[in-house]
């Protein structure tokens, strides 16, 4: 098989199949019970559905922004308004560190294998590095709506420039700046998971949720990647510390 025959090739970045979402929706729902216990859970659940429609009111315009995205923008609603109910209880921090954890284990647990097959990639005709590339820019280019996306593309090396994310810009408008982080959280804990697979190194020197006025992703061949990175317009020894 070739990798454009793979199902998840071309897909947006949000168009997981059906089994990862429900695996992602068991270990969501698994960190509510234990954080709010069997019973507990239940007014968390009520105080969430409440929370989005009092979202929708008070921020028209920006659910407007949000619906234009498609059905799986639906998604940031629910969890712009989980952070508020557990912000309300816990202050901001702790509620942003509670679906930070939450979201990292999802991306390691099921959410990133999922997302580029990365099962079915490696039987892929072809060397599976280059695959990997392939699958990559493929997918960003699906997810136009929600990314202004460059690509360089070398032997050894894909970069993929973020001009524009559409997830701090929401975040911002719902006034949850916390969230537009959490995809990036959700990349820092998934990528580690797939790398080897894919003969692949991950660094991420800037995103513009946490302060760049662009992301930068950098695909390296696995042994390839050089002993210095560019941060904040300075040449550094790179350490996995860095990526954000």
């Amino acid at each position: 098989m070739k990798v454009e025959e793979l199902s998840q090739y071309g897909k947006s970045l949000n168009g997981l199949p059906e089994d990862a979402l429900k695996a992602q929706e068991r270990i969501a729902m698994a960190e509510i019970r234990n954080k709010y216990g069997f019973i507990g859970r239940i007014p968390f659940f009520i105080k969430m559905f409440l929370e989005q429609r009092r979202l929708k009111r008070t921020y028209p315009e920006a659910h407007a922004q949000l619906m234009s995205h498609g059905p799986e923008a639906k998604e940031f609603l629910m969890l712009a308004a989980m952070f508020n109910v557990a912000a309300r209880s816990d202050g901001r921090e702790r509620a942003y560190e509670f679906m930070k954890a939450m979201f990292q284990k999802v991306a390691a647990e099921a959410g990133m294998t999922a997302m580029y097959q990365v099962d079915e990639l490696v039987e892929c005709e072809g060397d599976v590095f280059d695959n990997f590339k392939k699958f990559n820019v493929a997918m960003f280019e699906a997810s136009s709506d929600m990314y202004q996306a460059r690509f360089e593309d070398e032997t050894d090396r894909l970069t993929i420039i973020i001009d524009r994310c559409v997830t701090p810009e929401l975040a911002s408008a719902f006034d949850v700046p916390e969230m537009g982080k959490i995809g990036c959280d959700f990349d820092l804990a998934g990528y580690p998971t797939i790398v080897d697979d894919v003969n692949a190194e991950f660094r991420r020197p800037c995103t513009i949720a946490k302060g760049s006025d662009h992301c930068k992703f950098l695909f390296y061949r696995k042994a390839t990647a050089p002993d210095t990175e560019e941060v904040d317009g300075h040449m550094v020894k790179w350490e996995k510390s860095l990526n954000r």
